[in-house]
Protein backbone atom coordinates (compact mmCIF):
# COMPACT_ATOMS: atom_id res chain seq x y z
CA UNK A 1 0.00 0.00 0.00
CA UNK A 2 1.38 3.43 -0.96
CA UNK A 3 1.64 6.57 1.07
CA UNK A 4 -1.39 8.00 -0.58
CA UNK A 5 -3.93 5.22 -0.11
CA UNK A 6 -2.87 5.25 3.60
CA UNK A 7 -3.44 8.47 3.74
CA UNK A 8 -7.18 7.98 2.04
CA UNK A 9 -7.74 5.11 4.75
CA UNK A 10 -7.02 6.88 7.80
CA UNK A 11 -9.16 9.51 6.31
CA UNK A 12 -11.95 7.15 5.70
CA UNK A 13 -10.98 6.00 9.58
CA UNK A 14 -11.56 9.43 10.65
CA UNK A 15 -14.60 9.78 8.60
CA UNK A 16 -16.18 6.78 10.14
CA UNK A 17 -15.70 7.58 13.68
CA UNK A 18 -13.91 6.21 16.74
CA UNK A 19 -15.58 2.95 16.80
CA UNK A 20 -14.50 1.97 13.27
CA UNK A 21 -11.55 -1.06 13.69
CA UNK A 22 -8.33 -0.03 11.33
CA UNK A 23 -5.47 -2.79 11.17
CA UNK A 24 -4.62 -2.63 7.50
CA UNK A 25 -1.69 -4.55 6.21
CA UNK A 26 1.14 -1.93 5.58
CA UNK A 27 2.60 -3.67 2.74
CA UNK A 28 6.27 -2.66 1.15
CA UNK A 29 5.56 -1.58 -2.03
CA UNK A 30 8.50 -3.04 -4.30
CA UNK A 31 7.52 -2.42 -8.02
CA UNK A 32 10.04 0.81 -8.27
CA UNK A 33 12.96 -1.89 -6.84
CA UNK A 34 14.56 -2.66 -10.86
CA UNK A 35 16.84 -5.30 -10.02
CA UNK A 36 17.36 -8.46 -11.88
CA UNK A 37 16.80 -10.98 -9.09
CA UNK A 38 15.40 -9.53 -5.67
CA UNK A 39 16.63 -11.74 -2.94
CA UNK A 40 14.56 -10.80 -0.19
CA UNK A 41 10.09 -11.64 -0.33
CA UNK A 42 9.46 -8.20 0.84
CA UNK A 43 5.75 -9.05 0.84
CA UNK A 44 6.46 -12.09 3.13
CA UNK A 45 8.66 -9.27 5.72
CA UNK A 46 5.84 -7.19 5.65
CA UNK A 47 4.06 -9.11 8.19
CA UNK A 48 4.59 -8.56 12.03
CA UNK A 49 6.56 -12.07 13.10
CA UNK A 50 5.45 -13.85 15.42
CA UNK A 51 6.75 -12.59 18.54
CA UNK A 52 6.79 -13.22 22.50
CA UNK A 53 7.97 -10.90 25.23
CA UNK A 54 10.75 -11.66 27.45
CA UNK A 55 10.73 -8.70 30.45
CA UNK A 56 7.28 -6.67 29.43
CA UNK A 57 7.47 -4.75 32.52
CA UNK A 58 10.85 -2.83 32.45
CA UNK A 59 11.29 1.03 31.53
CA UNK A 60 13.41 -0.90 28.09
CA UNK A 61 11.73 -4.43 27.53
CA UNK A 62 13.02 -7.19 25.80
CA UNK A 63 11.74 -9.35 23.28
CA UNK A 64 12.70 -12.21 20.89
CA UNK A 65 10.47 -12.55 17.11
CA UNK A 66 10.62 -14.75 14.46
CA UNK A 67 13.30 -14.55 11.52
CA UNK A 68 14.24 -15.94 7.86
CA UNK A 69 15.64 -19.83 8.11
CA UNK A 70 19.61 -19.76 8.27
CA UNK A 71 20.73 -22.83 6.47
CA UNK A 72 17.12 -24.57 6.30
CA UNK A 73 16.49 -23.62 10.29
CA UNK A 74 14.34 -21.40 11.83
CA UNK A 75 15.63 -18.01 13.48
CA UNK A 76 14.88 -15.70 16.26
CA UNK A 77 15.98 -12.10 17.03
CA UNK A 78 16.45 -10.52 20.53
CA UNK A 79 15.78 -7.16 20.71
CA UNK A 80 14.81 -4.26 23.32
CA UNK A 81 11.25 -2.17 23.03
CA UNK A 82 10.31 0.78 24.60
CA UNK A 83 8.55 4.31 23.80
CA UNK A 84 7.50 7.02 25.76
CA UNK A 85 4.70 6.37 28.19
CA UNK A 86 6.93 3.03 28.76
CA UNK A 87 9.75 4.89 30.00
CA UNK A 88 8.42 7.37 31.75
CA UNK A 89 6.14 4.42 33.71
CA UNK A 90 3.13 5.76 33.08
CA UNK A 91 -0.24 4.38 31.87
CA UNK A 92 -1.19 3.96 27.69
CA UNK A 93 -2.12 7.82 26.52
CA UNK A 94 -3.27 6.25 24.00
CA UNK A 95 -1.08 8.70 21.78
CA UNK A 96 0.14 8.21 18.26
CA UNK A 97 4.32 8.09 18.38
CA UNK A 98 6.95 8.09 15.65
CA UNK A 99 8.62 4.77 15.62
CA UNK A 100 12.80 4.13 15.01
CA UNK A 101 14.52 1.03 14.06
CA UNK A 102 17.52 1.02 14.92
CA UNK A 103 20.74 -0.91 13.79
CA UNK A 104 23.75 -1.69 15.57
CA UNK A 105 27.13 -1.87 13.78
CA UNK A 106 30.15 -4.22 13.95
CA UNK A 107 30.68 -5.65 16.98
CA UNK A 108 27.31 -3.99 18.42
CA UNK A 109 24.80 -6.10 19.71
CA UNK A 110 20.68 -4.86 20.99
CA UNK A 111 21.38 -1.62 22.60
CA UNK A 112 19.42 -1.25 25.43
CA UNK A 113 20.95 2.88 26.04
CA UNK A 114 19.86 3.51 22.37
CA UNK A 115 16.20 2.61 22.72
CA UNK A 116 16.12 4.50 26.09
CA UNK A 117 17.44 7.41 24.71
CA UNK A 118 14.79 8.20 21.71
CA UNK A 119 12.06 6.71 23.84
CA UNK A 120 13.03 9.62 26.15
CA UNK A 121 13.14 12.38 23.13
CA UNK A 122 9.17 11.38 22.07
CA UNK A 123 9.79 7.95 19.99
CA UNK A 124 8.72 3.99 19.83
CA UNK A 125 12.29 2.58 19.56
CA UNK A 126 13.49 -0.95 18.78
CA UNK A 127 17.05 -2.42 18.51
CA UNK A 128 17.49 -5.69 17.33
CA UNK A 129 21.12 -7.69 17.78
CA UNK A 130 21.96 -9.16 14.24
CA UNK A 131 24.92 -12.20 15.73
CA UNK A 132 21.92 -14.42 17.33
CA UNK A 133 23.14 -13.42 21.04
CA UNK A 134 20.95 -12.48 23.78
CA UNK A 135 20.73 -9.45 26.26
CA UNK A 136 23.47 -11.68 28.55
CA UNK A 137 25.80 -11.82 25.24
CA UNK A 138 24.80 -15.85 24.73
CA UNK A 139 23.17 -17.34 22.28
CA UNK A 140 19.19 -17.57 21.64
CA UNK A 141 18.07 -20.89 21.07
CA UNK A 142 17.69 -20.31 16.97
CA UNK A 143 20.44 -17.67 16.49
CA UNK A 144 20.94 -16.51 13.05
CA UNK A 145 24.47 -15.97 11.39
CA UNK A 146 26.78 -14.65 13.91
CA UNK A 147 28.54 -11.02 12.15
CA UNK A 148 31.85 -12.55 11.49
CA UNK A 149 33.71 -11.80 8.20
CA UNK A 150 33.46 -15.36 7.37
CA UNK A 151 29.53 -15.24 7.27
CA UNK A 152 29.88 -11.79 5.67
CA UNK A 153 32.05 -12.26 2.81
CA UNK A 154 33.59 -15.81 2.49
CA UNK A 155 29.89 -18.03 2.65
CA UNK A 156 29.52 -16.34 -1.00
CA UNK A 157 31.95 -18.57 -2.32
CA UNK A 158 29.37 -21.37 -1.40
CA UNK A 159 26.49 -20.41 -3.94
CA UNK A 160 23.79 -19.96 -0.93
CA UNK A 161 22.94 -16.29 -1.42
CA UNK A 162 20.73 -16.75 1.57
CA UNK A 163 23.45 -17.53 4.27
CA UNK A 164 25.07 -14.45 3.96
CA UNK A 165 24.81 -12.45 7.16
CA UNK A 166 23.52 -9.34 5.16
CA UNK A 167 20.64 -10.96 3.83
CA UNK A 168 19.81 -11.97 7.35
CA UNK A 169 20.24 -8.68 8.95
CA UNK A 170 18.27 -6.77 6.30
CA UNK A 171 15.28 -9.27 6.97
CA UNK A 172 15.85 -8.67 10.43
CA UNK A 173 15.75 -5.28 10.19
CA UNK A 174 12.15 -5.13 7.68
CA UNK A 175 10.58 -7.44 10.45
CA UNK A 176 11.67 -5.30 13.11
CA UNK A 177 9.83 -2.35 11.23
CA UNK A 178 6.42 -4.54 10.82
CA UNK A 179 6.38 -5.73 14.43
CA UNK A 180 6.70 -1.66 15.17
CA UNK A 181 4.24 -1.18 12.58
CA UNK A 182 1.91 -3.84 14.54
CA UNK A 183 1.84 -1.88 18.05
CA UNK A 184 -1.13 0.54 18.27
CA UNK A 185 1.04 3.07 19.76
CA UNK A 186 2.87 3.85 16.98
CA UNK A 187 1.94 6.03 13.96
CA UNK A 188 2.24 3.89 10.52
CA UNK A 189 3.32 7.12 9.12
CA UNK A 190 6.04 7.92 10.83
CA UNK A 191 9.03 5.56 11.23
CA UNK A 192 12.22 5.87 10.44
CA UNK A 193 15.47 4.02 10.89
CA UNK A 194 19.05 4.64 11.47
CA UNK A 195 21.93 2.77 11.95
CA UNK A 196 25.71 3.16 12.96
CA UNK A 197 29.21 1.97 10.62
CA UNK A 198 27.62 -1.42 9.66
CA UNK A 199 24.64 -0.47 10.92
CA UNK A 200 24.39 2.52 8.69
CA UNK A 201 25.13 0.25 5.33
CA UNK A 202 22.11 -1.97 6.41
CA UNK A 203 20.44 0.79 6.44
CA UNK A 204 21.40 2.29 3.71
CA UNK A 205 19.83 -1.21 2.28
CA UNK A 206 16.62 -1.59 4.37
CA UNK A 207 15.57 1.84 3.39
CA UNK A 208 16.22 1.50 -0.08
CA UNK A 209 14.24 -1.86 0.27
CA UNK A 210 11.42 -1.12 2.80
CA UNK A 211 9.40 1.68 1.24
CA UNK A 212 7.12 2.37 4.49
CA UNK A 213 9.77 4.00 5.56
CA UNK A 214 9.52 8.22 6.01
CA UNK A 215 12.89 8.92 6.77
CA UNK A 216 16.11 7.44 7.09
CA UNK A 217 19.89 8.22 8.87
CA UNK A 218 22.62 6.04 8.03
CA UNK A 219 25.76 7.12 10.22
CA UNK A 220 28.72 6.55 8.83
CA UNK A 221 27.91 3.46 6.63
CA UNK A 222 27.79 3.55 2.95
CA UNK A 223 27.94 1.84 0.09
CA UNK A 224 30.79 0.85 -2.83
CA UNK A 225 32.66 -1.38 -0.78
CA UNK A 226 35.26 -2.44 -3.50
CA UNK A 227 36.53 1.29 -3.02
CA UNK A 228 37.03 1.43 0.70
CA UNK A 229 39.95 1.44 2.35
CA UNK A 230 38.97 -1.27 4.53
CA UNK A 231 36.64 -3.62 3.13
CA UNK A 232 37.98 -4.11 -0.07
CA UNK A 233 40.31 -5.94 1.45
CA UNK A 234 37.97 -8.41 2.32
CA UNK A 235 36.25 -8.56 -1.02
CA UNK A 236 39.52 -8.87 -3.09
CA UNK A 237 40.20 -11.64 -1.11
CA UNK A 238 37.45 -13.63 -2.97
CA UNK A 239 37.43 -15.20 -6.17
CA UNK A 240 35.97 -12.18 -8.93
CA UNK A 241 32.58 -14.22 -9.61
CA UNK A 242 32.02 -14.39 -5.94
CA UNK A 243 32.93 -10.86 -4.88
CA UNK A 244 30.98 -9.72 -8.47
CA UNK A 245 28.08 -11.56 -7.09
CA UNK A 246 28.85 -9.45 -3.39
CA UNK A 247 28.23 -6.26 -5.16
CA UNK A 248 25.25 -7.41 -7.11
CA UNK A 249 23.54 -8.40 -4.59
CA UNK A 250 24.50 -6.70 -1.14
CA UNK A 251 26.13 -3.44 -1.61
CA UNK A 252 23.82 -0.82 -1.26
CA UNK A 253 25.08 0.64 -4.82
CA UNK A 254 22.94 -1.76 -5.96
CA UNK A 255 19.49 -0.50 -4.26
CA UNK A 256 19.98 3.11 -2.91
CA UNK A 257 19.04 4.60 -6.32
CA UNK A 258 15.34 3.33 -5.98
CA UNK A 259 15.11 4.45 -1.94
CA UNK A 260 12.21 6.63 -1.11
CA UNK A 261 12.05 7.75 2.29
CA UNK A 262 14.55 11.38 3.20
CA UNK A 263 17.69 9.83 3.72
CA UNK A 264 19.80 11.43 6.12
CA UNK A 265 24.11 10.98 5.35
CA UNK A 266 26.30 11.96 8.84
CA UNK A 267 29.78 10.90 8.77
CA UNK A 268 32.97 12.37 9.44
CA UNK A 269 35.62 13.54 6.75
CA UNK A 270 38.16 11.42 8.79
CA UNK A 271 36.26 7.98 8.61
CA UNK A 272 38.83 5.15 8.49
CA UNK A 273 36.03 2.53 7.18
CA UNK A 274 34.09 4.99 5.00
CA UNK A 275 36.07 6.87 3.26
CA UNK A 276 35.14 10.77 1.02
CA UNK A 277 34.99 8.71 -2.46
CA UNK A 278 33.12 6.07 -1.88
CA UNK A 279 31.02 8.20 0.25
CA UNK A 280 30.91 11.14 -2.41
CA UNK A 281 29.09 7.79 -4.73
CA UNK A 282 26.70 6.72 -2.35
CA UNK A 283 24.74 9.79 -1.39
CA UNK A 284 25.09 10.89 -5.01
CA UNK A 285 22.46 7.81 -5.89
CA UNK A 286 20.04 8.94 -3.49
CA UNK A 287 17.34 11.26 -4.96
CA UNK A 288 16.05 12.64 -1.66
CA UNK A 289 19.04 13.76 0.58
CA UNK A 290 20.32 15.32 3.36
CA UNK A 291 24.40 15.46 3.84
CA UNK A 292 25.73 16.46 7.23
CA UNK A 293 29.76 15.97 7.83
CA UNK A 294 31.09 16.41 11.40
CA UNK A 295 35.21 17.19 11.38
CA UNK A 296 37.30 14.65 12.71
CA UNK A 297 33.80 12.59 14.19
CA UNK A 298 35.29 9.55 15.95
CA UNK A 299 34.43 6.17 14.80
CA UNK A 300 31.84 4.48 17.76
CA UNK A 301 28.31 3.47 18.76
CA UNK A 302 27.82 5.95 21.31
CA UNK A 303 29.89 8.69 18.89
CA UNK A 304 27.59 7.60 16.28
CA UNK A 305 24.08 7.73 17.89
CA UNK A 306 25.53 11.17 19.86
CA UNK A 307 24.72 14.04 17.31
CA UNK A 308 22.31 16.31 17.50
CA UNK A 309 21.34 16.86 14.33
CA UNK A 310 20.17 13.03 14.06
CA UNK A 311 17.34 13.92 16.37
CA UNK A 312 16.97 17.44 14.49
CA UNK A 313 16.90 15.25 11.31
CA UNK A 314 14.21 12.94 12.80
CA UNK A 315 12.03 15.65 14.09
CA UNK A 316 11.67 17.51 11.08
CA UNK A 317 11.02 14.60 9.03
CA UNK A 318 8.52 12.84 11.12
CA UNK A 319 7.49 15.34 13.78
CA UNK A 320 7.35 18.58 11.80
CA UNK A 321 9.05 20.03 14.66
CA UNK A 322 10.16 23.01 13.52
CA UNK A 323 14.04 23.09 14.76
CA UNK A 324 15.54 23.28 11.02
CA UNK A 325 19.07 23.19 9.94
CA UNK A 326 20.88 25.68 8.91
CA UNK A 327 20.51 24.70 4.97
CA UNK A 328 22.02 25.99 2.11
CA UNK A 329 21.13 25.60 -1.13
CA UNK A 330 23.48 26.28 -4.31
CA UNK A 331 27.48 26.61 -4.47
CA UNK A 332 29.25 28.78 -7.01
CA UNK A 333 32.36 29.55 -8.00
CA UNK A 334 33.47 33.14 -9.80
CA UNK A 335 37.06 34.18 -10.38
CA UNK A 336 38.79 31.34 -7.02
CA UNK A 337 35.93 32.53 -4.77
CA UNK A 338 33.19 29.59 -3.62
CA UNK A 339 29.84 31.27 -2.68
CA UNK A 340 27.10 29.45 -0.65
CA UNK A 341 23.71 30.65 -0.90
CA UNK A 342 21.37 30.36 2.49
CA UNK A 343 17.85 29.17 2.52
CA UNK A 344 16.21 31.37 5.26
CA UNK A 345 15.10 29.59 7.67
CA UNK A 346 12.51 31.18 10.02
CA UNK A 347 14.99 31.54 13.71
CA UNK A 348 17.93 30.26 12.29
CA UNK A 349 21.00 31.92 11.90
CA UNK A 350 24.57 31.13 11.25
CA UNK A 351 26.97 31.50 13.80
CA UNK A 352 30.10 29.95 12.57
CA UNK A 353 30.99 28.77 9.17
CA UNK A 354 34.13 27.47 8.08
CA UNK A 355 36.03 25.58 5.16
CA UNK A 356 37.39 22.65 5.38
CA UNK A 357 39.94 21.39 2.09
CA UNK A 358 42.92 18.63 1.35
CA UNK A 359 44.90 17.93 -1.32
CA UNK A 360 46.32 15.21 0.60
CA UNK A 361 46.50 12.08 -2.29
CA UNK A 362 49.11 9.65 -0.33
CA UNK A 363 47.47 9.14 3.21
CA UNK A 364 44.62 6.39 3.83
CA UNK A 365 40.91 8.38 5.01
CA UNK A 366 41.98 7.93 8.58
CA UNK A 367 44.89 10.00 7.91
CA UNK A 368 44.25 12.21 5.39
CA UNK A 369 45.60 15.53 6.18
CA UNK A 370 42.75 18.58 5.89
CA UNK A 371 43.09 22.24 6.42
CA UNK A 372 40.45 24.52 7.83
CA UNK A 373 39.86 28.29 8.18
CA UNK A 374 37.11 30.77 8.76
CA UNK A 375 34.67 31.49 5.94
CA UNK A 376 33.02 34.89 5.37
CA UNK A 377 29.90 35.30 6.34
CA UNK A 378 27.56 38.05 4.56
CA UNK A 379 23.58 38.42 6.88
CA UNK A 380 22.44 40.27 4.67
CA UNK A 381 23.17 38.68 1.66
CA UNK A 382 22.37 35.42 2.94
CA UNK A 383 25.50 34.13 1.66
CA UNK A 384 29.20 32.44 2.79
CA UNK A 385 31.82 33.36 0.67
CA UNK A 386 35.40 31.60 0.78
CA UNK A 387 38.37 32.25 -1.89
CA UNK A 388 39.60 29.14 -3.44
CA UNK A 389 43.27 27.75 -1.70
CA UNK A 390 46.30 28.79 -4.51
CA UNK A 391 47.24 25.21 -4.42
CA UNK A 392 43.01 24.01 -5.06
CA UNK A 393 41.89 21.48 -3.41
CA UNK A 394 40.93 17.39 -3.70
CA UNK A 395 38.05 17.33 -1.70
CA UNK A 396 36.60 20.18 0.41
CA UNK A 397 32.73 21.32 1.98
CA UNK A 398 31.35 23.98 4.31
CA UNK A 399 31.50 23.17 7.96
CA UNK A 400 28.47 25.63 9.56
CA UNK A 401 26.94 25.74 13.20
CA UNK A 402 23.75 28.03 14.28
CA UNK A 403 22.96 29.77 17.69
CA UNK A 404 21.86 25.94 19.03
CA UNK A 405 24.81 24.52 18.21
CA UNK A 406 23.45 22.50 15.38
CA UNK A 407 24.96 21.49 12.17
CA UNK A 408 24.83 22.12 8.81
CA UNK A 409 27.10 21.45 5.75
CA UNK A 410 27.52 21.35 2.10
CA UNK A 411 27.85 18.07 0.21
CA UNK A 412 31.85 17.45 -0.16
CA UNK A 413 33.24 19.63 -3.23
CA UNK A 414 35.74 17.71 -5.24
CA UNK A 415 38.80 18.43 -7.50
CA UNK A 416 38.35 22.42 -7.18
CA UNK A 417 34.96 22.50 -8.98
CA UNK A 418 31.59 23.15 -7.75
CA UNK A 419 29.56 19.43 -8.11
Amino acid sequence: MNRVKKIIAILLLLAGGASAQFQPPWLIDARHIQVDTLLWDLKALSTAPQSRWLDDTSAVRSLLYKSVEFEGKSTEVFAYYSNPDIVAGRPTTNQKFPGLVLIHGGGGKAFREWVEKWANEGYAAIAMDLSGNGADGNKVEQPGPEQSNENKFQKIEKGNLKNVWTYHAVASGILAHSLLLSFPEVDPLRTGVTGISWGGYLTCLVASLDSRFIAAAPVYGCGFYDDSDVFKQNLNALSPAAKARWMKFFDPSAYLPYSKPLMFFINGNKDKHYNVGPYIKTYELSKNKQICIIPDMPHSHKDGWAPVEIRTFFDGALNGNPRPFVATSTISLDKNQLTVMLKPVAGKQVASAEFYYTNDLTSDNEHRVWQHSPATIDEDAQTIVQPIPKEGYKYAFFYLKDTDGISGTTVFLKDGRVN
